[in-house]
């Protein structure tokens, strides 16, 4: 069973969560537009989760930790 359920940010309307749940297996993807890559780096980590750097234009990251959690 597969759901997803996408949520806008409330100050940026280009940055969007997707909350997905894969067969009981729970997780969360944050997208945002952006100018230009910061990196070359297919993916790489950041404080918040691991960003999947395939789309030029996009910046996809599954979050790995909570805010609660830095």
């Amino acid at each position: 069973m597969l759901s997803i359920k996408t949520f806008e940010d409330r100050y940026n309307n280009n940055k969007k969560f997707h909350h997905v749940n894969l067969m009981g297996f729970k997780f969360r993807v944050a997208n945002n537009k952006r100018s230009k890559r910061k990196s070359n780096k297919v993916f790489y980590s950041t404080s918040r989760g691991i960003v999947f750097n395939l789309i030029p234009s996009r910046y996809l990251c599954l979050i790995t930790r909570s805010w609660y959690e830095l």
